[in-house]
């Protein structure tokens, strides 16, 4: 299976959300399979207030780390994952757009290129633009799971001539759910050494995998062969997107992470954005997000275990297999455009859902859902989705 990169129409096509706007408007309730924000999901948030009662937050002292104390309970995060880290190799963000921004500005010039895989998330495009740095594809190929394609990686570089700075790998991706694996890895690094590239590593769903698997690669934090810029945040990691704060990890060999530290501690000293009291507060944050994580996991799991049973065999619907994140893609009858599915969908039963195109599936019969639906409002409403397509 392989997949095109989307047309600009597709890029700008926005129907389906006009539609629903258009809808509601109307007074038509709409079931919304594409919510991604989880404070609008009914989890249960108190424990998030008593680490926000703290007097230190009134004083101000900047650090382009990041305050020493945060840093520090980022540490402690992924020493839980038994892997340990020096405070000084982690930088902290307002979250993981602005870390993509941060490392464009210091790997590339204007022109330059990064390699990112597709299917993918639609805001590379836009952080791509603003940072006057190119996209170039790599794909990611399905045979029953999902792979990256190790030999378009390679043909991407080459066909840039050096024009390219950075490979960006997400694990798990999204909204495939595709974890890297460990073999899988060991080439990309071959790969970054050969063409003297950095890996920028985006993690944000890296809490969410649906089982173990002693093949995968939970994470590249401290990573010592290649440069490599780990990315995660609270937004997902705890469930909390509105307290912005994200980190990057430097990895790689000491010197080139030393020369890396110090050009990168001018850029994040010119913003410094985030702010004192989400520092001061970060291990309380981690706490609690360690209940609100889990109420969260526990949810998409039991959705994509409905999905995956409801769906069944015999069906027009069938679920591309899914290892972790909050996603789930669903192949459905290529007789019409996916953008087509989306509108019918809303219009015949206000169900919305993304069209495929909108991560990059250029081929026709993909839908995206999302996992984080209340259970007993995601089971009713793909129960009438599946229904919906059956009569084609």
């Amino acid at each position: 299976m392989s997949f095109s990169k989307r047309t600009s129409w597709q890029r700008q096509s926005n129907k389906p959300t006009i539609l629903r706007e258009h809808l509601i408007a109307q007074g038509r309730s709409i079931a919304d399979l594409t919510i991604s924000n989880p404070t609008d999901c009914g989890f249960d948030y108190s424990g998030i207030l008593p680490p926000l009662a703290n007097t230190n937050v009134l004083t101000y002292n900047p650090d382009p780390h990041g305050l020493l104390q945060a840093r520090q309970a980022v540490v402690r995060y992924y020493q839980e994952k038994n892997i340990q880290l020096d405070p000084k190799n982690i930088f902290l963000t307002a979250n993981s757009s602005e870390a993509y921004s941060h490392i464009f500005k210091l790997l590339c010039d204007v022109g330059n290129a990064v390699l990112v895989p597709r299917p993918s998330y639609p805001l590379f495009d836009y952080l791509a633009q603003l940072s006057d740095v190119r996209l170039v594809d790599y794909d990611l190929c399905y045979d029953g799971e999902w792979h990256i394609d190790l030999v378009s990686l390679k043909n991407s570089i080459r066909d840039e001539h050096g024009g390219i700075k950075a490979i960006v790998l997400v694990n798990p991706h999204n909204p495939t759910g595709m974890f890297l694996k460990k073999d899988e890895y060991a080439s990309i690094i071959e790969i970054a050494n050969s063409f003297k590239l950095a890996l920028i590593v985006d993690e944000v769903f890296i809490d969410y995998p649906f089982t173990d698997d002693a093949k995968r690669l939970y994470s590249t934090a401290g990573e010592k062969n290649v440069l490599t810029f780990t990315l995660n945040g609270i937004s997902k990691a705890c469930g909390l997107p509105q307290m912005k704060l994200g980190w990057i990890v430097v990895g790689g060999q000491p010197d080139n992470v030393c020369e890396t530290i110090a050009r990168l501690e001018i850029i994040c000293d010119t913003y410094l954005s985030v702010s004192t009291p989400i520092q001061v507060s970060l291990a309380g944050l981690f706490d609690a997000g360690i209940i609100i994580r889990r109420q969260i996991r526990d949810r998409v799991l039991a959705n994509y275990m409905f999905l995956k049973n409801i769906i069944g065999l015999n069906n027009p619907c069938s679920l591309l297999h899914i290892e972790g994140g909050w996603s789930a893609v669903l192949r459905i009858p290529h007789i019409k455009s996916d953008e087509q599915w989306s509108l019918e969908l809303l219009e015949n039963k206000s169900i919305y859902v993304h069209p495929g195109y909108f991560f990059d599936f250029d081929n026709k019969g993909y839908l995206v859902l999302s996992l984080l639906v209340k259970e007993s409002a995601f089971q009713n409403t793909i129960g009438d989705l599946i229904e919906y397509i059956k009569k084609f």
